[in-house]
């Protein structure tokens, strides 16, 4: 506010030294005062080194929030975890285009909206010590623009919050389209998708030009009022210097100040769009924002457990100080486990089992028993809503499964490799590990021909959503990297699919040496891979359901 207020006085200042230098020498030939003109720099330096230093402040005022709105976006994902139906693929949309839309209003609307709290206040000021009529005037003149401009701004807002919903919709879409392009081909629906593509489009672009539209609107109603306020001071200063003998200088400094009382107003109501884009672009982040947190923030303190303020699982005092129970190797019990996903849905009803360690045990059942679920609940993706989870005899909470994650390696059904080269994607489960332990762990599970199929070896790069690399090669880099993080539990979700005989034995090669002493569980669908586990566990609720529904017709019996 400060600069803003010094950069007003430099500007009044550099108008009246025109008028009382320049003007009398442009239209009298008066020398008296032009002596005074190298004075005329100082303001000019002044308000360059004024909105210079504005300029440096905006600069890191924006480089700082656009930091910490992406911290907060990337922890609120971390906190919301995997599973959450916040991580989607409109993710793309609110980390870039929800993010451009946001920051002008740090960038430039607060900054107008400053410049017309200061400019005009300080304008008029000045006006009013040379002509208070012209002052009546602007001041008059003044409240009509901002007037208008929440008028129409409101239908701005509500357009703007249209058209976010609406790009986002086509993001979505195409996103969708890209990931399932091989479907798209096979089933020849290719027309289909076009036309629906185009369609969002369509609507995304009739959306956009009813923004445009109001933006013009706006500018219009904003250069008309400005018009007109400096047309009137115009004509009542050209009245009293003809009629009445009104110093000249003194009309042409109000001359040349009135537009400037104008200009941050109008700035104001060009940059107040960029409000209105912030807030239809924030309403999308307020979906992710006010997302359940799955992960809650734990600090320890002098043995007390503090999680977020609010949440309804506090614990004060911290029950869990001796943790000799996540001393490998590890024993886990099911009793009667019930969970349930982010949206609601049953993943897993009353399943009870126990997974010992230096054995492998296969999950069997058909496709929705919930094998999958049970894997990510020993990960901690999922919430365990009834039952308990038991690990060496100790009883779980959700702070435990979090805890636990550290000893944790799962692969889920999909493995997922990051944009960077193969080292990068390996090291991610033992960032100090050398290129000949790199090598080893590929060459343990099958995959070291990759070295010699990619002309740069470990230095290959792998494209966003594991391009270049093929489904079973990708299953085979993620069992090294598990091989490489060494975890004393193994979560395998249908780790054998998409690979073929040779490949799935030197897999389940491989998995000897990696699954000795530790406690292994499987999805698993294929027969090698059940003939291959020590322990086959079935999960099927229908025959749980149906064998207690048995149970009680015998007892119905028996009672007759």
């Amino acid at each position: 506010m400060l600069l803003t207020l010094v950069d007003a006085i430099f500007l009044c200042a550099f108008y009246a030294v025109i008028c009382y230098v320049f003007a009398p020498f442009a239209l009298e030939q008066n020398t008296a005062y032009l002596h005074l003109a190298p004075y005329a720099l100082i303001p000019i330096a002044g308000r360059f080194v004024m909105r210079l230093i504005i300029a440096k402040v905006i600069a890191k005022i924006s480089y700082t929030v656009e930091g910490a709105v992406r911290e907060e976006l990337v922890n609120k994902l971390l906190r919301v975890g995997p599973l959450s139906f916040a991580v989607k693929s409109s993710l793309s949309t609110l980390f870039v285009d929800a993010l451009d839309d946001i920051m002008p209003y740090f960038s430039s609307f607060l900054v107008t909206l400053r410049y017309a709290m200061v400019i005009p206040v300080i304008c008029v000021i000045a006006v009013a010590l040379m002509s208070p009529w012209s002052a009546g005037i602007l001041i008059a003149m003044a409240p009509l623009i901002p007037f208008f401009m929440i008028i129409i701004g409101k239908g701005a807002e509500r357009l703007n919050q249209r058209q976010w919903k609406q790009i986002t919709r086509l993001a979505v879409r195409f996103q969708e389209a890209l990931d399932k392009l091989s479907l798209i081909k096979l089933f020849n629906i290719e027309s289909s998708e076009i036309e629906k593509i185009a369609r969002l489009t369509k609507r995304w672009r009739v959306e956009t030009m009813q923004v445009l539209r109001i933006a013009f609107l706006s500018a219009l109603v904003l250069e008309f009022f400005a018009t007109c306020g400096i047309a009137l001071c115009a004509i009542t200063l050209g009245f009293a210097v003809y009629e009445h003998g009104f110093d000249y200088t003194k009309a042409l400094f109000v001359l040349l100040l009135a537009p400037e009382f104008f200009l941050p107003l109008r700035q104001l109501g060009f940059t107040y769009h960029s409000r209105m884009r912030a807030l239809g672009a924030m309403s999308g982040l307020m979906e992710l924002l006010s997302e359940k947190d799955i992960f809650p923030e734990i600090k320890h303190i002098d043995g007390l457990k503090h999680q977020k303020e609010g949440d309804s699982n506090v614990t004060t005092l911290d029950s869990t100080l001796d943790d000799s129970w996540m001393q490998a190797p590890f024993a886990i019990e099911f009793a009667n486990v019930s969970a349930t996903y982010p949206n609601g849905r049953v993943g897993l009803s009353d399943f009870s089992c126990k997974f010992e360690p230096g054995h492998v045990s296969a999950l069997v059942g058909p496709s929705g028993a919930g094998k999958s679920t049970i894997l990510q609940s020993i990960a901690g993706f999922t919430n365990v809503s009834t039952g308990q989870i038991i690990i060496n005899g100790h009883e779980c909470s959700r702070n435990d499964l979090i805890n636990l994650m550290s000893k944790v390696s799962y692969i889920p059904q999909l493995p997922n490799l990051f944009y960077g080269t193969l080292r990068d994607n390996l090291k991610l489960g033992a960032p100090e590990a050398s290129d000949e332990q790199l090598l080893k762990a590929l060459d343990m599970v099958g995959a070291s021909e990759l070295i010699t199929r990619f002309a740069d070896g470990l230095d290959h790069h792998v494209g966003d959503q594991n391009r270049g690399i093929s489904g079973g090669e990708t299953r085979l880099i993620a069992l090294a990297r598990a091989m490489l993080h060494d975890s004393a539990i193994l979560l395998l979700d249908e780790p054998t699919a998409s690979l073929d005989r040779d490949s799935e034995n030197r897999f389940l090669e491989a998995l000897k040496t990696l699954g000795k002493d530790k406690t292994v569980i499987i999805v698993a669908h294929r027969k090698e891979l059940i003939d291959y586990a020590t322990y086959v566990i079935e999960v099927n609720p229908k025959k749980k359901l149906n064998d207690q529904a048995n149970v009680a017709a015998s007892d119905s019996k028996g009672a007759q």
